[in-house]
């Protein structure tokens, strides 16, 4: 999932100077999370007493039985016959609700911890997306040193340790002062947050037990494409390990039942997350190494094809887009930059107008925070071509054209760093 995807969910809070936003594949984990806790986790504990949800196993399937041998019994008939006292069940619903809410909330609190330790280290935070896999903080930079890297990374799975503590404190001191309602949600965000501390903890990046790994790495060899290549090894083969046991537990069930289960898709699906994701942290830091101390005078194309305002757009499409294949086109007045002309601008128009309409009254204005400086940092820019989806960039100082950037440029310019630091390399280890 890229980061694109991730920026673009609902805005729903702001906190901290944070902007959360929710995906909209959270939902899918939201209603299937409900469903397991209305279905199975509730009423087992509360078949429990408000105790650990296995605790009540037995006796939910002896309510099961005796519902087969007597089907015309009411539920409350068949809980009071195995010696049960329900809850209604409408009730599971409702607070299965709150507690995928509650455990979203915990989520949100994680992320956050990374996030203020980012902001309190000098990194810019872009915000934080829960979506189906839980949540991420989109930090807008790496850590700049391996000990800054160890607190962000430390700084979830405390919060999450810290929340999880609380909750098994308060269940075990005055957990049966409570209702049984409140003893089975606290035992659960317990036991919940635990496990999200030890999956967390797993040395593979992009896990925080991967990063943390990275920082130590890092901290060792001083290189941090070294850390970033072990680390992402160990969380491509979690993934790996993931995929093959949810296909494994796949066969199983439909080796003794006969029938298929889809519980272990969730296995599969993160493990490909994993995999994914540790093999872009690996590319996105090899891609920063590369573009360290680039500038954008650095990739500077000084032969600009601009256009003239007074052009038609007959004489445009022609004349440019049929000639140069660009995509959109700088407008000068003179020497300044006076707009942008770009294939969506001529689209607008209608075809029989163009020989009449002239470039000037089609064109958009570029304001002066989208342009491109020469001083600017590469790799800013590069990141914003690809955010927008542009081919290339007009680059302008004090209002007047001075050049292009080019998002092919860019690529053959890494592409070569790359390959000339992996040589350097291989010749290194020889």
């Amino acid at each position: 999932m890229s980061r694109s995807s991730l920026a673009s969910g609902l805005k729903i809070a702001r906190f901290f100077g944070i902007t959360i936003r929710v995906h909209w594949s959270w939902l899918v984990i939201f209603f299937l999370m409900v469903f397991s806790l209305a279905t199975y986790l509730l009423p087992a504990g509360d078949a429990a007493g408000g105790g650990p949800w296995w605790k009540g196993d037995k006796d939910l399937a002896r309510v099961d039985r005796f519902s087969q041998a007597h089907p015309r019994a009411t539920r409350d008939e068949v809980a009071r016959a195995v010696g049960l006292d329900l809850w209604p069940e409408w009730q599971y619903w409702v607070l299965a609700a709150v507690g995928t809410l509650a455990l979203f909330v915990c989520v949100l609190a994680h992320e956050l911890a990374h996030s203020l330790v980012a902001k309190s280290n000098g990194i810019a935070v872009e915000g934080i997306t829960l979506f189906i896999f839980g949540g991420v903080a989109r930090l807008a930079e790496e850590a700049r040193g391996p000990g800054v890297e160890f607190k962000v990374a430390a700084a979830g799975p405390l919060m999450s340790l810290a929340i999880g503590a609380a909750c098994g404190i308060i269940y075990l001191a005055m957990g049966r002062s409570l209702p049984e309602q409140a003893q089975v949600l606290l035992f659960y965000f317990a036991f919940i947050n635990v496990m999200l501390v030890a999956f967390n903890l797993l040395p593979g990046f992009p896990l925080d037990g991967g990063r943390l790994l990275r920082a130590i790495l890092w901290k060792v060899t001083g290189s941090v494409r070294r850390a970033t290549a072990v680390t992402s090894g160990t969380g491509k083969f979690l993934g790996t390990t993931l995929i093959v046991l949810g296909i494994y537990f796949i066969w199983d069930y439909w080796r003794q039942t006969g029938q298929l289960t889809f519980g272990p898709l969730w296995f599969i699906f993160i493990g490909l997350f994993l995999r994914s994701a540790a093999e872009a942290g690996y590319q996105q830091v090899a891609l920063r190494e590369a573009f360290t101390g680039l500038k954008v005078r650095d990739i500077l194309q000084s032969g600009i094809i601009a256009v003239a305002p007074d052009l038609t757009l007959e004489q445009l499409v022609d004349e440019y887009f049929y000639r140069y294949r660009y995509r959109s086109f700088p407008v000068l007045e003179g020497e300044r930059l006076g707009g942008m002309i770009g294939l969506k601008d001529v689209q607008s128009v209608s075809r029989a107008l163009w020989p009449e309409v002239r470039v000037r009254d089609a064109m958009h204005r570029v304001q002066e925070a989208n342009l491109v400086h020469p001083d600017d940092d590469l790799l800013n820019v590069f990141r914003k071509m690809t955010s927008e989806d542009k081919g290339h960039l007009p680059v302008a100082d004090g209002g007047r054209l001075v050049g292009i950037v080019t998002r092919h440029d860019i690529m053959n310019l890494i592409q070569i760093k790359t390959d000339l630091a992996e040589e350097a390399a291989v010749r290194g280890r020889a």
